[in-house]
C-alpha cells in the first residue's frame, strides 16, 4: 500500500507540473522552451527507482490527452519519450557518478549538462514525431519540425539543468535553521529578485542587455546563503523569463519565433548553467568547510587526549612525592608519638646521623649540635658511660643486638631515662660496616611504675579498712582475706581463713549456686549480688550479700569476693514482708493478699458446679467510736472484729481488712446458690456480744453487702465492687443486716453519674480549691515545707470528700487534669512565698496511681515548673504504697526520672500498704510518711509503737527522712521526738487553712505553739 500511494502521488504531481509547463509554450501544441516536470521524472526515479518510471508515462499521457487533445498514439509516444529520458539520464548518473546523493557536485557541472543535453534527444525525437502525426499541417515542414525538435531538446535539457539541482538541494536543506536576522535577510532578498525579474522580464524597460540584471542575485545567494537558494533563485529567473517570453512582454520577443526561441534558451542555459556552477561551487566551500572543521575537531581532540595524558603523568608523579612525603611524614609522626629517635653509625667513616626525633629527644639543634661519638657520650649520664661502651664493645665483638637503660642530661634540661637498642651490619666479607638502632624515652614509663607500686600500697590500705569483707581465691583455697573477713567469718587472725575454701563455711543449700556463680564470673559473664547463708567459725549462721568477679592476683587469675553482713536487713525484710500481706493491726490478711486469695479462688471456680461469695462488712458506728472514745478504743473494736470474724470462718475461707473499718470474707468451694446469708448470719450473730473497754460496754454491729461468682462479677474488682454496693443497701435499711447484690441497685450508681458529671466541669467553675497543712521540723520546732491537699465544694453535693472524689476521679480518668491543676496551683502558690518570705521550704503534693502511670509525667511536671519559675527542689510528690507497688518496675523508671529533674519523692501512708523490700530499697525515694494509723496509737500502743520505731529505722538505713502524719496530742508529739522522727504533721500543730492563712502562718511561725 505504502508503494501504490507514492506511485499515485507522484503521477498526479507529474500531470499537475505538465499542465503548468504548458503555459510556458510558444509554438503550437506542447512545446516549451523549459519543461520542469523532465526534472521531476529524473528525481523521482533517483529517489523510488525505476518502478515509479510507469507515472511518467501515465502522467504525460493524461496531460497530454486532457489538456491538448492530442491523438492517443501521439500522446503515448510522448509519454514513452519522457519515461526513456528519464531512466536512461539515472542510468547515465548511476553509471558515471559513485552515488546518487549529491552526484551533480561529485564531479564535473558539464557532465550532467552534457548528459541532460544528451538523453533530452530522446525525449525530443519522440515528442517530434508524435507532434508531425498530431499536427501535420503545422508541423509537416522541415524547418517547423527542426525548431519543435531543438525547442523539445532545450525546454528538457533546461529543465534538468535547473530542476534537477533544485529538487536535490530540497534534501540538503531540510533541517536547517537560520538565526531572525538571516530570515530578515531572505525575505528582502526574495523581495528584491522577483521585483528584478519583474523590471528584466516584463518588458518595463526597452533595453535587451536588462535580462542580465538578475545575474547578481545569484552572487548573493551563493554567498549569503546556501547552494539550495542558488538554486531556487535560478529556478525563479528562469522561470519568469519563460513565463513573460511566452506572454511576449520579455526582451526576448521577437516577430520571428525561432529567434525568440533561440534567446530564450540560450539565455535560460547561460543562467542554468551558472546557477549550477555557483551551487555546485558553494557546496564544495562547505564540504571543505566541514572537512576542515572535522579535521580542526580531531586536532583538538588529539591535543586534549595528549594533555590530559600529561596531566594524568604530571598527577601521578604529584602523587607519588604525596605518597613519599605522607610516608618520611608518618614515620617522624610515629617516632614522634612513641618518642623513638633512630640512629645510624657509619663504622667506616665514623660518620653519625640522627633523626629528627632524636635531636628533640636530646634537646639539642641539628645545624649546632655536631652528632660526633664524643658528643654523643657527653649528653649520657657519667654512670651510665661505662655500661653504655661496655654494650657496644659487646655488640661489636658478638655481632649480637644489645638493650640499655640509661640516663640522659639533655642541655639546660632535667635527667631523662632512655632505653637504647643498637644492632650490628656486616657486610658480605663479615666485615662490621654499620650500627644503627634506636633510643626511645621511658621516663614516664619509670614513673608510671613508681605511681603503680604506690597505687598498690593504697589499694592494699583500703582493701584493709574496708567495711565490707574482702577475699581472693585460686585453686579453690582463700589466698586474701581483709579485717573485715576475718570478723565476718568469726576468726581472730587471717591464718584461720587463708588456705580454707570457701564451701567450708557455706551452708549446704548453697554449694551448687555458688559454684555455678563462680563458674559463670571465670567465663567473663556479668552477674549481680547473690544472697546466701554461711556459718561462721564460732557456730553462728549469718546472711551475706556476696559479688564476685575474676581478677589478676600476683599474676594469676583468680576470684575476687566481696562479702556484706545482710543478716539484720533481711531480718527487717522479713518483718516488712509481713507488713507488706498483712494489716499490722489485726494481723488479718491485707488487699494485696486478699486480691491473690481471690484470683486463686476464682480461677478454680470456673469449673462446673462451683461458685464463690464475697462478703463485704463495714462496722457500724465506727466513726462514732474513734470521735467519743478515740482511735486507741477504735483499735480495740478493730482487733476484737478480725477476732471474732476468724472464730467463726472455716480454714478455707479468708477474711482481711481492706482498711478503716472495712473488712472481707470470701467463701470458697460454694456448692449450692447463697450460702452467704449462712455465713452472715454467723457474723451478724458474733457480733452480738457487747465490747467492753474499761468503764465503757460497746454494742458492735456490721452492715453485710454479698456478691457472688458469676452472677454478680468474673473478675475481683466487679465482685467488691457489688458486694459493697449491696453493704451500702444494707446500711440504709438500718444496719446490723446483709444485703445480697442486685441490678436494682443503681440509686448508687446514678449519683455516681451525677457526680461524674460534675467532677468533668469543677475546674471550669472552680468548684475546687487547696489547703495547706504545715510541716513541723521536730529539731527547729520551725515549718519545714507543707502539703498541699485538694477538696471539691459542690453547689448541690457540698463539701465531697477527698476520698470519695479522688477514687472517682481515678475511675473515669479525670484525675490527669486535676492532678495536674493541683501541682500547679501548689507550685504557683509556693512560688507566691517564696518571693515574700526568704525561708525556702518544699510543697508536698499527691500523686495519684494513674497520674504515675502517664507517660507524659515527667514532661507535664517540667513544663509545670518552667511555667511557675519553682525550682524543682522545693516541690515533693508523695505517692501511696498502693500506687508504687502496682508496677514496680515501671515505678522505678518514673521515680529516678522524677528525681533526675530534682524532683524529690515521698512514700505516702507508709506501713498501711503492702510494700515488697525488694523492690522498696530501688526506689529513689526521699521521705517516708507513717501513716496515722500507725500514729495514733503511740505510746500507748506497744504494736503501734514497735512499728513506728520499726519505719523509722528503716527509713533512716535508707537514708530516707521520716514524716509522721496524724499527730494530734503531746504524747504523740514527744514519742515521735524521742525516737528521731524528722518532721511531724496534724492537727495538733495547724489543721488545713487556706493559702492567706498560710502566709499568715509564715510569717508569724516564730511565735506558732509549740508543746
Amino acid at each position: 500500500m505504502p508503494c501504490l500511494s507514492a506511485f499515485v502521488a507522484f503521477t498526479l504531481l507529474y500531470y499537475l507540473s505538465c499542465l503548468l509547463s504548458f503555459s510556458f509554450g510558444m509554438l503550437p501544441g506542447m512545446v516549451s522552451p523549459l519543461w520542469p516536470p523532465a526534472a521531476l521524472a529524473v528525481c523521482a526515479i533517483l529517489r523510488l527507482g525505476y518502478r515509479i518510471a510507469p507515472g511518467v508515462l501515465i502522467g504525460a499521457i493524461l496531460s497530454t490527452v486532457l489538456s491538448s487533445g492530442i491523438p492517443l498514439i501521439s500522446s503515448l509516444a510522448i509519454g514513452i519519450g519522457a519515461t526513456l529520458e528519464a531512466c536512461t539520464v539515472v542510468y547515465l548518473i548511476d553509471r558515471f557518478y559513485p552515488s546518487r546523493r549529491g552526484f551533480i557536485h561529485q564531479g564535473p557541472i558539464f557532465r550532467f549538462v552534457g548528459i541532460a543535453v544528451l538523453c533530452s534527444v530522446i525525449g525530443a525525437t519522440f515528442g517530434t514525431a508524435a507532434m508531425s502525426i498530431a499536427y501535420p499541417e503545422q508541423s509537416g515542414a522541415p524547418d517547423q519540425a527542426a525548431l519543435t525538435w531543438l525547442t523539445w531538446l532545450m525546454g528538457n535539457a533546461t529543465g534538468m539543468i535547473v530542476g534537477v539541482p533544485l529538487l536535490m538541494s530540497l534534501n540538503f536543506a531540510r533541517g536547517q535553521s537560520w538565526p531572525r536576522l538571516k530570515l530578515l535577510e531572505a525575505g528582502l532578498f526574495l523581495a528584491l529578485l522577483l521585483t528584478a525579474t519583474q523590471i528584466a522580464f516584463a518588458g518595463l524597460l526597452p533595453f535587451k542587455p536588462i535580462v542580465y540584471l538578475p545575474i547578481p542575485f545569484l552572487l548573493w545567494a551563493a554567498f549569503r546563503f546556501n547552494f539550495a537558494s542558488v538554486n531556487w533563485t535560478t529556478a525563479i529567473i528562469c522561470a519568469a523569463a519563460a513565463w513573460h517570453t511566452a506572454d511576449g512582454l520579455s526582451p526576448f520577443v521577437n516577430p520571428d519565433v525561432a529567434t525568440s526561441l533561440m534567446l530564450l534558451m540560450v539565455y535560460i542555459c547561460v543562467i542554468g548553467t551558472t546557477g549550477l556552477a555557483l551551487s555546485s561551487l558553494v557546496y564544495r566551500h562547505a564540504a571543505v568547510e566541514k572537512a576542515l572543521r572535522a579535521e580542526r575537531d580531531s586536532l583538538e581532540q588529539r591535543v586534549r587526549e595528549r594533555t590530559d595524558a600529561l596531566m594524568e603523568d604530571i598527577e601521578a608523579r604529584k602523587h607519588v612525592e604525596r605518597e613519599l612525603a605522607q610516608s618520611e611524614s608518618e614515620l617522624s609522626e610515629a617516632q614522634s608519638l612513641a618518642q623513638i629517635g633512630s640512629w645510624n653509625w657509619n663504622l667506616e667513616t665514623n660518620e653519625f646521623t640522627w633523626s629528627d626525633e632524636l635531636y628533640r629527644l636530646y634537646k639539642v639543634s641539628k645545624n649546632l649540635f655536631p652528632s660526633t661519638l664524643d658528643n654523643v657520650r657527653q649528653l649520657i649520664h657519667p654512670d651510665d658511660r661505662e655500661a653504655m661502651g661496655r654494650a657496644i664493645a659487646a655488640c661489636r665483638d658478638t655481632g649480637q643486638p644489645f638493650y640499655l637503660e640509661y640516663r640522659i642530661i639533655p642541655p639546660g634540661g632535667s635527667v631523662r631515662n632512655v632505653a637504647g637498642r643498637g644492632q650490628l651490619q656486616k657486610d658480605e666479607n663479615g666485615r662490621a660496616v654499620k650500627m644503627f638502632g634506636t633510643v626511645q624515652d621511658i621516663t614516664h614509663i619509670k614513673e608510671a611504675e613508681v605511681s603503680l607500686r604506690e597505687a598498690e600500697e593504697r589499694y592494699r590500705t583500703v582493701v584493709e579498712l574496708s567495711p565490707d569483707a574482702i577475699l581472693a581465691q585460686q585453686d579453690g583455697r582463700f589466698v586474701l582475706a581483709n579485717q573485715a573477713a576475718v570478723c565476718l567469718f568469726g576468726a581472730s587472725h587471717a591464718s584461720q581463713i587463708i588456705g580454707r575454701s570457701l564451701y567450708e563455711f557455706l551452708l549446704p543449700q548453697f554449694h551448687d549456686a555458688v559454684r555455678q556463680r563462680i563458674e559463670h564470673v571465670q567465663e567473663g559473664e556479668a552477674v549481680g549480688p547473690a544472697e546466701l547463708g554461711i556459718r561462721r567459725l564460732d557456730g553462728v549462721a549469718v546472711d551475706l550479700e556476696l559479688n564476685s568477679s575474676v581478677f589478676m592476683y600476683r599474676g594469676r587469675p583468680a576470684s575476687l569476693f566481696i562479702a556484706r553482713d545482710i543478716t539484720e536487713r533481711k531480718r527487717t525484710a522479713q518483718q516488712m514482708a509481713y507488713l507488706a500481706h498483712y494489716d499490722s493491726l489485726t494481723g488479718l490478711p491485707n488487699r494485696i493478699l486478699l486480691y491473690q486469695r481471690l484470683e486463686h479462688a476464682l480461677s478454680i471456680a470456673e469449673r462446673p458446679g462451683r461458685s464463690v461469695e464475697v462478703l463485704f462488712l463495714d462496722l457500724d458506728r465506727f466513726k462514732l467510736i474513734n470521735d467519743t472514745l478515740g482511735h486507741a478504743a477504735g483499735d480495740l473494736v478493730l482487733k476484737e472484729a478480725a477476732r471474732r470474724l476468724e472464730n467463726i470462718l472455716r480454714e478455707s475461707d479468708t477474711v482481711a481488712r481492706l482498711g478503716g473499718d472495712e473488712f472481707v470474707v470470701l467463701v470458697e468451694n460454694v456448692d449450692e446458690p447463697h450460702r452467704g446469708n449462712v455465713i452472715a448470719e454467723k457474723i451478724l450473730s458474733a457480733f452480738r456480744p457487747p465490747l467492753v473497754i474499761g468503764n465503757e460496754t460497746l454494742v458492735m454491729s456490721t452492715s453485710i453487702g454479698i456478691s457472688s461468682y458469676p452472677s454478680d462479677g468474673t473478675d475481683v474488682e466487679t465482685l467488691l465492687k457489688h458486694a459493697d454496693t449491696a453493704m451500702y443497701q444494707a446500711k440504709q435499711v438500718g444496719r446490723n443486716n446483709y444485703r445480697y447484690y442486685s441490678p436494682e441497685m443503681n440509686r448508687h450508681a446514678e449519683e455516681r453519674i451525677a457526680m461524674e458529671t460534675a467532677l468533668s466541669r469543677a475546674i471550669e467553675n472552680n468548684e475546687l480549691f487547696i489547703l495547706y497543712q504545715p510541716k513541723m521540723d521536730v529539731m527547729s520546732n520551725r515549718i519545714s515545707g507543707m502539703e498541699a491537699l485538694l477538696r471539691w465544694n459542690h453547689p448541690v453535693f457540698g463539701a465531697v470528700p477527698p476520698q470519695r472524689f479522688i477514687r472517682l476521679a481515678e475511675e473515669v480518668g479525670l484525675i490527669h487534669s486535676i492532678g495536674y491543676w493541683a501541682i500547679r496551683n501548689a507550685c504557683r502558690q509556693n512560688r507566691e512565698w517564696q518571693r515574700i518570705n526568704p525561708a525556702r521550704m518544699k510543697v508536698a503534693v499527691n500523686l495519684s496511681a494513674r497520674q504515675l502511670g502517664d507517660d507524659k509525667l515527667i514532661d507535664n511536671i517540667t513544663n509545670i515548673l518552667a511555667e511557675t519559675m519553682l525550682e524543682a527542689r522545693y516541690l515533693e510528690l508523695e505517692i501511696a504504697e498502693s500506687a508504687v507497688m502496682a508496677d514496680p518496675d515501671k515505678a522505678i523508671a518514673v521515680l529516678n526520672a522524677l528525681r533526675d529533674i530534682g524532683v524529690s519523692v515521698a512514700i505516702d501512708d507508709f506501713g498501711a500498704g503492702y510494700s515488697s523490700l525488694a523492690y522498696l530499697k530501688q526506689f529513689p525515694i526521699r521521705a517516708v510518711k507513717i501513716d496515722q494509723s500507725f500514729v495514733q496509737g503511740v505510746p500507748f500502743s506497744r504494736s503501734d509503737a514497735a512499728i513506728t520505731k520499726a519505719i523509722i529505722n528503716l527509713a533512716h538505713s535508707l537514708e530516707c527522712s521520716v514524716i509522721a502524719e496524724g499527730a494530734e496530742t503531746q504524747q504523740q508529739f514527744d514519742f515521735l521526738r524521742d525516737n528521731d522522727c524528722d518532721s511531724v504533721q496534724g492537727f495538733f500543730f495547724s489543721e488545713p487553712v487556706s493559702a492567706e492563712h498560710f502566709t499568715d502562718l509564715l510569717r508569724v511561725q516564730a511565735n506558732l505553739h509549740i508543746h
